[in-house]
């Protein structure tokens, strides 16, 4: 987290840096206060307040999920700016002491160390549903990887003895508030792809900052088949179980890809990315445009329920089984 602070802060940020069992990490902290910066600044970059606006392009290169206000003297100018931001990116937003009656945006109230918030969020913030979301990612993906053990074996077999390089293919992707982890793929192209790719840039497809073109010269007879099932995807299960991703949820990118990315478009990168999500089971889904895209899953994070996850999920199993032939 990120906060804005001042001396009546410091109690609560001790609570904060004691009590790691609450989940919060500061890792930024705005503050005008001596006592503020003397304390904390061995710890964690402290800035004057006045570099407050570093903050909005901060939280679009770092992984901060959320910013708390947290002092005493409020600027109705500063919290409506940074609420606009937050709202921008996904952010959530804690503003304490909040007593005017100006309806900022949708918001509740929390109690967090003995102190009233008013929460901003315009990202899915159902805690028993997101915990149950967890549980059945760890359930569905550990039964999956037992059940599907012999075909990811089979499958593994065929690319080894099918087309020189490893069986899996290990790509940095950009997850949850921009936190980077390896996805795991089977490898559906010639070993040395990502040194062909300049050569093909000329012909993408894409409207977008993704590369995408209909006859890729790089895929190998096996990996085409591969992508058409979406089989080769079967290994992020493993990224499932980690935490790094979840069955439901917008794909993650590339972070060449996230740095072109229009500032609305880094919302995407506000819920944890996903196996499977809506643009993926439609008929056409490598036709879609790119801001359609972008637009789609940002639809879902505004729409999210347990059981949109669980129509996507059968809906997926669906597609894959037709494009199978199965």
């Amino acid at each position: 987290i990120a906060l804005i602070a001042d001396d009546s802060s410091i109690s609560l940020m001790d609570n904060l840096f004691n009590h790691k069992e609450w989940g919060y990490r500061i890792v930024q902290i705005f503050s005008n206060s001596k006592e503020v910066t003397d304390k904390y600044r061995p710890v964690v970059e402290v800035l004057p307040e006045r570099y407050g606006r570093v903050l909005y392009d901060y939280m679009e290169i770092e992984p901060i999920d959320e910013v708390w206000y947290v002092k005493d003297s409020i600027s109705a100018v500063d919290v409506r700016n940074i609420v606009r931001s937050c709202e921008e990116l996904g952010v959530t937003f804690r503003l304490s002491h909040y007593e005017s009656n100006d309806n900022l945006t949708n918001a509740f109230t929390e109690t967090i160390s003995d102190r009233k918030f008013l929460t901003f969020t315009n990202v899915p913030y159902k805690p028993a549903s997101l915990t149950i979301k967890r549980i059945m990612d760890i359930l569905i993906s550990s039964i999956a990887i037992i059940l599907l053990s012999p075909l990811l074996l089979g499958i593994a077999i065929i690319i080894f003895l099918t087309s020189k390089g490893p069986v899996i293919f290990t790509q940095e992707r950009i997850g949850l508030r921009g936190r980077p982890f390896q996805l795991y793929k089977f490898r559906t192209m010639v070993a040395d792809a990502e040194a062909q790719l300049k050569e093909l840039e000329a012909r993408n497809e894409s409207d977008g900052p993704t590369f995408k073109i209909a006859a890729d010269p790089r895929i190998t007879p096996v990996g085409k088949f591969l992508r058409r099932t979406g089989l080769d995807e079967l290994p992020q299960l493993f990224n499932i179980l980690k935490g790094e991703m979840s069955l439901i949820g917008p794909r993650p990118p590339l972070e060449s890809e996230t740095r072109q990315y229009k500032r609305w478009q880094l919302r995407r990168l506000s819920v944890k990315p996903g196996l499977s999500c809506f643009w993926q089971i439609k008929p056409q889904r490598n036709s879609i445009k790119f801001e359609k895209w972008m637009e789609m899953d940002l639809a879902y994070i505004d729409n999210w329920s347990l059981r949109l996850d669980f129509l996507i999920l059968i809906k997926t199993v669906k597609t894959v089984f037709q494009r199978s032939g199965l």
